[in-house]
């Protein structure tokens, strides 16, 4: 109607000065309660979304503020919010005003019970159009907290006794997701669930995949007639994005499609604008959508200006406005200071470089008092064995902190978030966007203390997916520690030393929470259907053309570029090679191999790392991305580093082991110069050798603890590098057959025993795979044919009676 109230007019109203009171005056006079309540209720009964969002905040903050929560109930009731309904009927006395109709509501809301569980309406609804439609495309758009997990079991228990995959975004969450369907019952436990490309045995009739888009594409090159019936894609608004790992999620969904046209795709996501925006080119499916508009959260924004020391702020996201509160920061102070100060039982602290996130750790640890918890100090002492007592992260877990970036050894990451989650004592998780990619932590309040996202900034998508982390379902409705002041989570953005430093904190807020913000798909990838193609990225387009048609031709109608001419060209694309132009440097590289090929096979890791150099590092691209990376190895040095790595995995060296093995190093190169430096990555502090950032460090001047901390995060980023990098070319080489068998094994696991390389493609670390074949091959039952590892019952307790090593022990219960 023409008429009716909007956001714009009632601004102009005498409402916002009796919001800003009730919002931030703790003596807000019962009479003015009742008036704001009043066009609370009116607000939520409009037509305007936005209106009704606003309405529903007040009703909130008023029953918290009274906890009186009739009012609540009613909406609730009324709304579908069945889970906040119970939630009050169980904790809080309506005895005076039951009736009739509250004992119909309480009958009605047990539809809406899933096991322990109460969803809400649209959950139910949701769960309803996923069954109903488990035969067709679908995207389903929904934040954080509504089922996605059981949307995945759900296409599992449907798909089983067919081919279904599931794409993860992260090596962490395969594990993580195998666990999740094992646990759910709906698979035997004989069911294979495969995580590694070569757990797949051809011709398989069924088969339950849970992989990375770059574990999938080796999957389809290891079987070129493997189908899939299903494909779920987790986290699928990463597919907008341009990078290398965007563009390889779209090709294996396209090669999938070509491979069996009546594919069923699943895609999940916590935003996406337009779901037409998720189609990849050559694809012609159908894809309808379940959007999830209902809201229970409502955040509460505080803004802390540590720049200027102008105070801490109350910001409304739907008036736009920064309230000033007297119990706030007037003085400049540090961040730590202030998480300390307003923290929660538990708390997730946001930054995005993990050299800041171990930096702040460590001065939060500083201000705290070390806990007296013996679990606490078992875990410490189980670090310390695994690791090195030295480890950074002790030091902040006596402290009740952990910290979590990619630099943190997988085992170390999976063991910590455990005791994060069931340990009271420890409240604190320092965190950097892996928090994006489905990790899910228990916590009350966020603190971000950095506004940028990698290289960029914080967008408006990822912000409110980070936001959505915090104050989970599962933690609000807590039969025992739930609570409903949880609806309003806090977020306090701090404004210090960790923005940069022409950041406008303020104008950030506004920008990623403002509620009149609106959401718009910034679609980037070429291989996308949706993306704009222009002069600015037509040749990459070509790129993903070639790549596609090349490893699998037949996809592009009337395709006229380039095909491969010799075996290492068919090579490069069957392993994901981009940082060479392949189809131009083709026939140098077979000339250098075909030298190789006459000498014999390779069998030692000097002469690997020559051949992976000559053949081709030297014919890198320096415009590709990663470039820098792959052109050290043009060093001597660093072909003398690496080759001593590769050394280290074929002796399989221990974590702890290792550590000192590159604390020696490192102490060798400073007894032959004492101004020696080292590359350390992002954890540098000088440029050298033409590089355009900081990533050496000089050895002289650093203490031993220092030099440890930084061998222990560089020695994950160095395997991550090998794994994700130099192996690609070892798999080249092999598929040529230029390595000698037992040697190629040893490079790629670490060792050569068929029953230990079973363990480690079921998802088993390399340490606790031989110890469970040294020490108790009895408790494990090992198929080597069909790629299977199954537990004894027996087992963890055999491992505890044996005072192994909890670390492992855990590993060993995540993977049963």
């Amino acid at each position: 109607m023409k008429n009716e109230l909007t956001l714009r007019k009632l601004k102009n109203t005498a409402f916002p000065a009796l919001y800003r009171c009730f919002m931030v005056n703790d003596t807000f006079a019962n009479s003015d309660r009742a008036k704001i309540l009043a066009v609370a209720a009116y607000l939520i009964n409009l037509n305007d979304d936005i209106l009704n969002r606003l309405g529903y905040r007040v009703i909130v903050e008023y029953c918290n503020q009274t906890q009186n929560y009739h009012a609540l109930y009613d909406v609730a009731v009324n709304q579908g919010l069945y889970p906040i309904s119970k939630f009050i009927e169980e904790h809080y006395a309506l005895d005076g005003n039951r009736n009739f109709f509250t004992e119909w509501n309480d009958c009605f809301t047990e539809q809406f019970k899933q096991g322990d569980a109460y969803f809400t309406e649209e959950q139910k609804t949701l769960n309803t159009f996923f069954q109903n439609s488990s035969e067709e495309s679908i995207a389903v758009v929904a934040p954080t907290s509504y089922g996605k997990s059981e949307l995945i079991i759900e296409a599992v228990k449907e798909y089983a006794d067919k081919r279904i995959c599931i794409i993860t975004p992260t090596k962490a969450l395969l594990m993580q997701t195998k666990q999740r369907i094992r646990l759910s019952g709906v698979i035997s436990k004989a069911k294979k669930i495969i995580v590694h490309p070569e757990m797949y045995n051809t011709n398989e009739d069924s088969c339950i995949a849970v992989l990375t888009q770059e574990r999938l594409l080796r999957l389809l090159k290891k079987d070129d007639a493997i189908t899939f019936d299903c494909i779920i894609v987790d986290e699928a608004h990463e597919l907008l994005e341009e990078n290398t790992r965007s563009n390889t999620l779209a090709s294996v969904i396209i090669v999938a499609t070509k491979r069996n046209p009546s594919i069923v795709l699943k895609f999940l996501t916590p935003f996406v604008a337009d779901s037409s925006n998720l189609q990849p080119r050559y694809t012609t499916y159908d894809l309808k959508t379940f959007r999830i508009s209902e809201y229970i959260k409502t955040e509460k924004f505080f803004f802390h200006d540590l720049k200027k020391g102008q105070g801490s702020y109350l910001y409304d996201q739907f008036f736009n406005d920064f309230y000033s509160l007297d119990c706030g920061v007037r003085d400049k102070g540090y961040e730590e200071q202030i998480v300390q100060s307003l923290a929660g039982r538990k708390n997730i602290i946001y930054l995005n470089k993990p050299r800041d996130i171990e930096r702040f750790a460590l001065a939060l640890a500083e201000l705290l008092p070390n806990i007296s918890d013996p679990e606490i100090d078992n875990a410490c002492t189980h670090i310390g064995q695994y690791m090195q007592p030295q480890y950074n992260l002790l030091r902040c877990l006596r402290k009740g902190i952990i910290y979590h970036h990619g630099s943190v050894p997988d085992a170390i990451r999976i063991y910590i978030e455990r005791l994060y989650k069931t340990l009271p004592t420890i409240k604190y998780v320092v965190t950097s966007s892996t928090l994006l990619s489905g990790i899910n932590l228990p916590a009350e309040k966020m603190f971000i203390l950095d506004g940028k996202k990698g290289k960029g900034n914080l967008s408006l998508e990822s912000f409110r997916n980070l936001i959505g982390r915090v104050c989970r379902f599962s933690e609000i409705f807590n039969r025992d520690t739930g609570n409903l002041c949880m609806l309003e989570p806090e977020i306090h953005v701090v404004f210090g030393s960790y923005f940069s430093k022409n950041a406008n904190g303020m104008e950030f807020l506004k920008r990623v929470a403002k509620v009149e913000a609106v959401l718009e798909d910034s679609v980037q990838n070429v291989l996308l259907t949706n993306t704009k193609i222009d002069d600015g990225n037509v040749a990459h387009l070509k790129e993903a053309q070639e790549f596609i048609e090349n490893y699998e031709p037949g996809i592009i109608k009337d395709y006229d570029n380039r095909y491969t001419q010799t075996n290492i060209g068919k090579a490069c694309i069957l392993n994901g090679v981009r940082e060479i132009d392949v189809f131009t440097e083709e026939g140098k590289m077979q000339a250098v191999a075909d030298t190789y090929i006459t000498k014999g096979k390779i069998n030692n890791t000097d002469d690997l790392l020559e051949a992976i150099v000559k053949i081709f590092i030297s014919k890198v691209s320096a415009t590709a991305s990663g470039a820098d990376k792959l052109s050290r190895l043009e060093r001597s040095e660093a072909q003398k580093f690496y080759s001593m790595l590769l050394e280290w995995r074929v002796s399989n060296k221990s974590y702890a082991e290792m550590i000192m093995l590159f604390v020696g190093y490192w102490r060798t190169l400073l007894q032959a110069d004492r101004n020696a430096i080292i590359f350390v990555g992002r954890w540098g502090d000088l440029d050298a050798f033409g590089s355009h950032n900081t990533p050496y460090t000089m050895l002289a001047g650093k203490t031993r603890s220092q030099i440890i901390n930084l061998a222990i995060v560089r020695i994950k980023e160095e395997q991550d590098f090998i794994d994700n990098n130099i192996i690609r070319f070892v798999e080249i080489l092999n598929d040529l057959d230029m390595l000698e068998e037992q040697f190629y094994k040893k490079i790629k696991y670490g060792t050569a025993d068929d029953e230990i390389i079973c363990m480690l493609k079921n998802g088993l670390s390399l340490s606790l795979s031989k110890l469970l074949k040294d020490n108790y091959r009895q408790y494990v039952d090992i198929n080597i044919s069909r790629s299977t590892v199954i537990f004894s019952d027996d087992l963890l307790a055999a491992m505890a009676k044996n005072e192994e090593n909890n670390i492992l022990i855990y590993e060993v219960e995540n993977c049963m």
